[in-house]
């Protein structure tokens, strides 16, 4: 037999119809409902504080330097001579290649700084290696595309190119950023 205190609710019928009393327990056992909730707060808090851990491995306090590096502009580009020729221009057809003057005698010489193009799709498709800006600065460095295979044009779409500084082998701090836009043809 059930050692719990029942309580009988009398619900006040409708004129015609009558309806059977309600039996309620006087306490429910919230605990295991407790518990679940506890366990899942206490995963919320773990996730959390990983989540934190990890923001501190990619971003680490105290690695801007507030440094900006000047892009004199985006220039179509011959990859066989490897030049830039023209005006700085916002936009290209397909079959253009094109590449980045980066005035890396803005930046510190010690400073060790990468260059990458991402198309449309956010895939790297060119740019320059992680080196010393002083390096750069004197080879006169540009960040071209990688130019298509044989055939092949650029998608179209917002090509973007970001500057960033790095440490320990992982950029650490953006310090310029440019786009241009490949137009579709035909």
């Amino acid at each position: 037999m059930d050692a719990r205190p029942r309580v009988v609710l009398h619900v006040k019928p409708p004129s015609h119809r009558r309806l059977e009393p309600v039996i309620v327990s006087q306490r429910d056992d919230f605990r295991p409902l407790y518990r679940t909730m506890l366990g899942l707060g206490m995963v919320a808090v773990l996730i959390l504080a990983f989540g934190f851990l990890f923001f501190l491995r990619v971003a680490p306090p105290g690695q801007a330097t507030g440094l900006r590096v000047r892009i004199d502009g985006v220039y179509a580009y011959n990859p066989s001579t490897k030049r830039i020729h023209g005006s700085p221009v916002t936009t290209f057809p397909p079959d253009q290649p094109f590449a980045a003057r980066v005035d890396w005698s803005s930046l510190p010489p010690t400073v060790r700084v990468g260059a990458h193009w991402y198309n449309a799709l956010e895939q790297e498709i060119g740019g320059v290696a992680p080196s010393l800006a002083g390096d750069l600065a004197r080879q006169g460095t540009l960040v071209a595309e990688r130019v298509p295979q044989s055939g092949a044009d650029n998608l179209p779409g917002q090509y973007t190119m970001v500057v960033a500084r790095y440490s320990r082998s992982q950029a650490v701090e953006l310090l310029g950023r440019t786009s241009v836009l490949v137009e579709r043809t035909g």
